[in-house]
């Protein structure tokens, strides 16, 4: 139970593990010395605690400084060699030094060191006892342990470097989820936009002109004021059937609501034109090609641009000049050109978001849009919408 609480707060300070475990390997060390182990093998007391005492400041300071640690762990092995001892103390300590600089450096650095520290212990044990010949236990010791600290570092070293990897990738991952969700909660918002600026543009344009005629009519003939009333009400009932088809996207799923309205297209325009006709906007339509059907995001743009296209040609528009609608029914494309005259000095080009929508919603559907003046003060909108290869009609 102790154990397990101490072992989160040995995680979070290292440095008091390192001194926990140098003390460990020192105070071990020194109890061989002084209970007569070294002398079996030819050992001074006075070299053997000193010898343990390196090796418990080469175990405390080998994670913060691997390569001094390392060249005072290997020079103190070179000196026991050197005189003749035979058991080297400090090949472990040599070990956990270069398993600490197989976590903290590059391949080549660690592999490099081992070798040189295992080809070194085994050069000076050679010369300094020729008499035990070349290929010792010593020198298949030195080169095992070197060589199993470093493997064991860079395992480990692969290891933390591949977890990290691993949690950097998935950090990445969230993150892009998380932009994409903004990005099509963005979308979805502008979406919304637009259909409520198309269905609350041109029904409320036909319902203030109406409005009007009504009280004109009331002042004046009270008996025709009937019709402007009741274009009134169907624009009216229109709007609300749209926007509540609008305000059914935002609902939660679990909501009780009623289905979405179906989203208009050019088979509504008959209706649109009447709605536009009624306000005292004429009309003039013509069509070329074979007309098919079209992809539903084609079919909601078609008809929301003709409709935008109308608004404006009744807000800026020459008094009783006639707006023109042409449809041009290519092989993959169909072609849709709203003009209307205008007044010299009316700019219907502006920076209004009607524009705008119609160029949101011909860029959604994959087509293209100009809008601007042409010749003998008229203002054309052309959209180009692809459509696809559908049955006609």
């Amino acid at each position: 139970m102790i154990a397990m609480r101490l072992l989160p707060r040995l995680r979070r300070r290292p440095w008091l593990t390192d001194l926990l475990a140098g003390g460990f390997v020192a105070a071990v060390a020194a109890m061989g010395a002084l209970t007569g182990a070294g002398e079996a093998h030819d050992i001074p007391l006075v070299p053997d605690l000193a010898t343990a005492a390196v090796a418990g400041l080469v175990v405390a300071l080998a994670r913060v400084a691997p390569v001094p640690v390392l060249v005072l762990s290997a020079a103190v092995e070179v000196g026991y060699l050197i005189a003749g001892w035979t058991i080297p103390p400090l090949i472990f300590a040599v070990g956990w030094a270069l398993y600490q600089l197989a976590l903290r450096h590059d391949r080549r650095i660690s592999w490099a060191a081992s070798l040189g520290c295992a080809v070194l212990f085994w050069t000076v044990a050679a010369v300094a006892d020729p008499a035990a010949g070349w290929w010792t236990p010593l020198a298949l010791t030195s080169f095992t342990l070197t060589g199993m600290a470093t493997a064991a570092g860079e395992a480990v070293r692969s290891r933390r470097a591949y977890v990290a990897e691993v949690e950097d990738r998935a950090r990445r991952v969230e993150q892009s989820r998380e932009l994409e969700v903004r990005r099509r909660v963005a979308e979805e918002r502008l979406r919304i936009a637009r259909e409520l600026h198309d269905v609350v543009a041109h029904h409320i344009a036909v319902i203030n002109v109406q409005s009007g005629a009504a009280a004109y009519a009331l002042s004046r003939r009270p008996e025709a004021a009937g019709p402007p009333l009741e274009h009134i009400r169907r624009a009216s009932s229109t709007v609300l059937r749209e926007l509540t088809s609008i305000v059914g996207l935002l609902r939660q799923p679990g909501d009780a609501s009623p289905s979405p309205h179906p989203q208009p297209g050019l088979s509504a325009l008959p209706e649109l034109l009447d709605a536009f006709a009624a306000s005292g906007v004429r009309v003039e339509v013509s069509s070329s090609g074979a007309r098919r059907s079209l992809p539903a995001s084609t079919d909601l743009a078609a008809y929301r641009i003709v409709q935008e296209a109308l608004t404006n040609a009744r807000k800026h528009g020459c008094t009783g000049s006639p707006v023109r609608i042409g449809f041009e029914w290519g092989r993959d494309h169909l072609t849709i050109e709203v003009g209307n005259a205008v007044a010299h000095e009316e700019d219907q080009g502006g920076a209004g978001f009607g524009l705008i929508g119609m160029r949101e919603r011909a860029a959604a559907a994959g087509g293209t849009i100009q809008a601007g003046r042409t010749t003998g003060d008229r203002f054309t909108v052309r959209a180009t919408l692809p459509a696809g290869l559908g049955e006609e009609l």
